[in-house]
């Protein structure tokens, strides 16, 4: 089996999890079979490791450090530059390893994600697997501090699935924003030419949208997602601040949830009414 076809094994077998799993540590080997309530579960760096050994390809089951560490994967030389590494230069299947909050650890790792191809990420942070733009989700990253006092962007890239001799060309596949019949919108994966299907998608401008079971982006409507409401615009993004629906106002923070807190208005020198979360 060419690495080709054993790298996209992998990421097919991620695949089955995106949107599925629900994110526990201690729980994090019930990733591929069901815990006793039924679900499952997984956290960063055991959902890429069993998608591995799924596919016939494990390297073992180990945590962030322990991948930094293994002799089994080699260092990408990804030039990495501003915490965004270079595309070219990584293949389906690398290891994405950013640090975290714990300075005990090498390089401070304390997270991962996995490289899919075509410019697009997946892994398991808080809430259930997702996929992600690269070069979006680097910088967002980049530009975070821990509390020690250091970024917690791209440190390493590891590889565990090497190149063979000749490289195959891969056949052309859907990529990218695509305009369907009934005038819809869909986000394809480069890498598997599937567009992306119940779950939310972090997008190069850095926009959250979430998209049916059909695939198709979800517009002007309320959606409710783990217990909080979400209002997806016009243009299909997650609105944050003010939105007017069925002739009432509502606020959504910063992370686009349904503000529930009250509200209190109080007037300025000028006898108008302010409040800091709203916009003048």
């Amino acid at each position: 089996m060419t690495a080709l076809l054993r790298r996209q094994a992998v990421i097919d077998k991620y695949a089955e999890i995106i949107g599925r799993n629900i994110y526990s540590q201690s729980l994090r080997d019930y990733c591929y079979k069901a815990y006793k309530d039924g679900n499952y579960y997984s956290d960063c760096s055991s959902s890429i490791c069993y998608a591995y050994q799924q596919a016939g390809q494990g390297f073992g089951i180990t945590n962030t450090a322990g991948m930094y560490n293994s002799t089994k994967l080699t260092t990408v030389d990804a030039d990495i530059a501003q915490g965004i590494p270079d595309t070219s230069r990584l293949r389906p299947g690398d290891m994405l390893l950013f640090a975290g909050t714990d300075a005990s650890r090498p390089k401070r790792i304390g997270h991962v994600e996995m490289y899919c191809g075509d410019g697009i990420i997946c892994g398991h942070g808080s809430g259930r697997p997702s996929y992600k733009d690269l070069a979006a989700y680097c910088k967002s990253r980049y530009n975070s501090w821990a509390s020690g006092g250091w970024r917690k962007g791209l440190v390493a890239v590891k590889r565990y699935i090497q190149d063979d001799a000749v490289m195959e060309p891969e056949e052309p596949k859907l990529s990218g924003w695509r305009q369907n019949e009934d005038g819809s919108r869909s986000f394809y994966l480069g890498n598997t030419g599937d567009c992306v299907r119940n779950s939310w998608y972090l997008d190069t401008d850095g926009k959250w949208y979430w998209f049916d079971g059909a695939g198709r982006m979800v517009i002007n409507t309320w959606y409710q997602y783990k217990g909080d409401w979400y209002y997806l615009g016009a243009d299909g993004a997650m609105v944050k601040g003010l939105q007017a629906s069925g002739g009432k106002w509502y606020y959504l923070d910063q992370d686009g949830k349904l503000s529930m807190d009250p509200v209190v208005l109080t007037p300025d020198q000028d006898g108008a009414l302010r409040w800091p979360g709203l916009a003048e």
